[in-house]
């Protein structure tokens, strides 16, 4: 059985067209007479905007001149700009009259579901901060991770913008780079580079190891402490396999480069002196001769 509808609805007006029309007239009215205070709150945030990078410019400036560390410059920069945003945002919104108390109330009901909106915000956002205190790498330094490496160009708070070698942009979030294995090039003075090399049995290995060691050395960027090693590699079947250390500071040189001129310099001086093993080219496929396939008669 129905029940019957109560007695509040049905002394309801019904939505007409006049109704409507001056709700929106209303509206209209209370936006003009509040626009004045929306103007002022846009204004007001992109002073504060304007205010925020001229802060952090002059932060950075003023510690670049003493001996503070480039992460420890970039985490202070970093604060001091989101410091003055927050106080530009608190001001715009009191400028809007909005309650400040009920908007922490609400944002604090809030607050759980944010958090599993946005963990991986968050996450990356903590692991930056981290990454900025304890400084595994800074902007120039070579890294590399699971599945991306290159140069560090910036050290942002949600990810980190690398420069491949071929010259892509790569931005890596902060969670990867503090939860995964990262291997940073630039970290030492010295990184170890190394080229293999063979020589045929029957010849002076002694020499070739000296012939290697002084054209290793003659190239520009091989470091001399230490020096360069050659080391018996493998008994191969027609050759003996040397490989040859050398080092490289990777903060001054480029390994690549280096291993290429080593490499260069090692061939011209094995190859002058006979004792590179040049590997024997593959016979030619017989031909068919003009008898082997008499033609039928």
């Amino acid at each position: 059985m129905l029940q019957p509808l109560p007695a509040a609805v049905l002394q309801q007006q019904p939505v007409t067209i006049e109704g409507l029309a001056d709700s929106f007239r209303r509206f209209g009215e209370e936006l003009v007479d509040r626009l004045p205070y929306v103007l002022a709150a846009l204004l007001f945030l992109v002073v504060a905007v304007l205010v925020a990078r001229v802060v952090r410019r002059g932060v950075a400036r003023a510690l670049r001149r003493t001996s503070t560390e480039a992460h420890v410059e970039l985490l202070v920069g970093k604060l001091a700009y989101f410091a003055v945003m927050t106080v530009g945002v608190v001001v715009a919104l009191s400028i809007l009259g909005v309650n400040l108390g009920v908007l922490v109330g609400s944002l604090g009901l809030a607050s759980v579901a944010l958090g599993f909106a946005l963990q991986d915000i968050v996450g990356n956002f903590a692991a930056g901060v981290v990454l900025l205190l304890e400084h595994p790498f800074t902007r120039g330094d070579y890294i590399a991770v699971p599945g991306a490496e290159g140069t560090v160009e910036d050290i942002k708070v949600r990810a980190t913008q690398l420069r491949t070698p071929d010259g892509q942009q790569v931005l890596v979030p902060n969670k990867l780079l503090f939860t995964n294995v990262l291997a940073n090039s630039s970290a030492t003075m010295r990184r170890r580079g190394e080229v293999l090399l063979e020589v045929p049995y029957g010849q002076e290995a002694g020499r070739a190891r000296e012939l290697l060691l002084h054209a290793a050395a003659g190239v520009d960027g091989v470091d001399e402490d230490p020096p360069p090693r050659v080391l018996t590699e493998d008994l191969g079947q027609g050759a003996l396999s040397l490989r040859l250390w050398f080092w490289v500071d990777p903060r001054a040189d480029d390994l690549l480069r280096v291993r290429s001129e080593v490499l260069e310099a090692a061939e011209a001086a094995l190859r002058e002196a006979g004792l590179l093993a040049v590997p024997e080219a593959p016979p030619a496929p017989s031909q068919p001769t003009a008898d082997a396939h008499p033609p039928r008669g």
